[in-house]
């Protein structure tokens, strides 16, 4: 159920946090006065496709649009399924930048307006006099009908076999559409120039580090021959040292040298551990021939990364698999056919006899469905109309083996025909809520939106569309945009919407009506811009009879 409404900053709203109850909920306001704004507001917070041309009133600020939703425990799964957060009472928010662009959160959590439109199609239905979904699309009114079946596990097994059954048919497709122009001997030659380099992305970054280490070896490598040399050419510093030390030792009868000769002892053993380092580097050093071996190893890779126009080594490597089972496709491109055909076949098979078991199973409720039906035409004053709910079958799809076709005649005697070619736009729209009337109560969903569906009737039908509805709230929230003042007065609560001009600026605004308020807008929807003492005395009576 929906608990509130908050926008900022859209078209002609500067800021509006509305609460909103169970039960039948009225939006009346003069002409123009923003009732379709606010209607575009809570589309865009329910993920529906937004133009964000002329959405922002202040062209530097962004509009934000969030709705908080009583959630139904049974709908955890499809929050869990689009990774976002369950809650009990959910926010979904709608952001429309400056810029442009648009972003959605579900319980703040970032998401796709998809994601959004998924989750919320389940629990607010928005109808209006120009929404022709439910009376030109059979799908639609397929849902509807579903949600009366008793279904065990057919459908899901229909719709399971329904994607294989697609798969197979778009691999067929595809195998048969290779011609003599595929090179099969090209493809091989291909793929062996790519398993030349089996190397992985992982192992490329490897090679690239050896490389990058190799480069700083051989720079390191001239200090450390140069350093050798001092250390061991003829006449070098070791040798110099070994003749300081020889000459100390012949004059090791004087006291005072024969601690410089420790010392020089000490000297040459630490030389020696320069040396043994020196050594070592030099041990570690690669040779020029290696360093471009390693050189010329990732320029074969990378020349063959030029080559097929990838980015990567890692897409390299993908595109030689997809080769590898390019090739087995063509090689068995024909036992791979008959596999498929014969596959094909025990699908449709199974198909057909599931699409025959789910009809039974429509027809035996769309029987009931019709009955309904044919009740609640009455009830919008439509006393001599008849509706039947047949079907038309073709061939296997998605949701079945046939669709339906609604069938309608306004009078007696009339020939039944197709519901969108020969009923009226008041008879639609009256038409339209009586299937939300039977339909929805069982579809699952919470909130129910009319937006002047009541358009183009009057008087005693007016007052009999009203009751409908009020009827129909007692089950679900149902929240109605009118201009009919017997409707208006059967409405739980009551929400003006309303609009104020000043020199540079022109601003929409909703507040909830008291009864005092209620009975003047009434009479004004009565009699007009004059209000009369006769309106306010009937706009009374409505109140009172409610």
């Amino acid at each position: 159920m929906l608990r509130s409404i908050y926008i900022k900053n859209f078209i002609l709203i500067d800021e509006l946090h509305l609460d909103v109850s169970q039960g039948l909920t009225v939006l009346t306001g003069e002409t123009g006065a923003g009732k379709s704004i606010l209607l575009g507001a809570l589309n865009a917070g329910l993920g529906k496709r937004v133009s964000s041309k002329g959405l922002l009133k202040q062209d530097d600020q962004k509009a934000v649009v969030e709705i908080v939703l009583d959630i139904d425990a049974s709908l955890k799964e499809a929050f869990e399924a689009l990774e976002v957060d369950f809650e009990p009472k959910s926010s979904f928010r709608r952001e429309i930048l400056p810029s442009g662009k648009t972003r959605c959160f579900v319980n703040d959590t970032p998401t796709k307006a998809s994601a959004l439109q998924e989750i919320t199609a389940h629990l607010v239905d928005i109808n209006s006099q120009k929404d022709e979904g439910l009376i030109h699309r059979p799908v639609e009114q397929l849902g509807l009908i579903d949600s009366f079946v008793s279904f065990t596990n057919e459908k899901e097994r229909y719709q399971e076999k329904f994607i294989e059954y697609r798969r197979v048919i778009l691999t067929i497709n595809e195998l048969e559409s290779i011609g003599p122009s595929e090179d099969l001997d090209y493809l091989k030659f291909v793929y062996e120039e790519l398993s030349k380099n089996p190397v992985s992305q992982e192992q490329y970054l490897e090679l690239e580090e050896e490389i990058l280490r190799a480069k700083s070896i051989r720079n390191e490598q001239s200090s450390y021959e140069k350093a050798s040399a001092i250390l061991n050419n003829e006449n070098g510093l070791l040798d110099q040292l070994y003749s300081l030390e020889s000459a100390l030792m012949s004059a090791s009868n004087d006291k005072a040298l024969v601690t410089q000769l420790e010392l020089v002892r000490n000297s040459i053993a630490e030389i020696k551990g320069v040396e043994r380092a020196i050594s070592s580097g030099l041990n570690d050093s690669i040779t020029e021939s290696e360093f471009n071996s390693l050189l010329q190893e990732k320029s074969a890779i990378d020349a063959l990364v030029k080559k097929h126009r990838v980015l990567t080594v890692e897409e390299l490597q993908h595109k030689r698999e997809s080769i590898g089972d390019r090739i087995a496709v063509l090689e068995n491109k024909d036992q791979e056919l008959v596999r498929l055909s014969n596959l094909k076949k025990e699908l449709e098979s199974e198909l057909l006899e599931l699409g025959e078991q789910i009809q039974s199973l429509r027809l035996a409720a769309s029987q009931d469905i019709e009955g309904t039906l044919n009740e609640y035409l009455e009830r919008v004053d439509l006393p001599k109309a008849r509706l039947e709910l047949a079907w038309n079958k073709g061939s296997i799809g998605a949701h079945g083996l046939y669709l339906p076709n609604l069938l309608f005649a306004a009078n007696p005697g009339s020939t039944m025909q197709p519901l969108s070619k020969v009923a009226s736009g008041g008879e639609q729209s009256r038409v339209k809520l009586a299937l939300k009337a039977v339909l929805g109560q069982d579809s699952g969903l919470s909130t129910q939106i009319f937006d002047e569906i009541d358009t183009g009737i009057s008087g005693s039908t007016a007052e009999k569309v009203g009751v409908l509805m009020k009827q129909m709230s007692v089950n679900q929230q149902i929240i109605t945009i009118t201009h009919l003042p017997q409707v208006a007065a059967l409405g739980d609560v009551h929400l003006l919407v309303s609009k104020s001009q000043e020199v540079n600026s022109t601003t929409s605004n909703v507040v909830p009506l008291t009864l005092k308020e209620r009975e003047q807008e009434i009479a004004r929807m009565l009699s007009g811009e004059n209000i009369t003492e006769a309106a306010k005395n009937q706009a009374k009576t409505l109140l009172k009879a409610q």
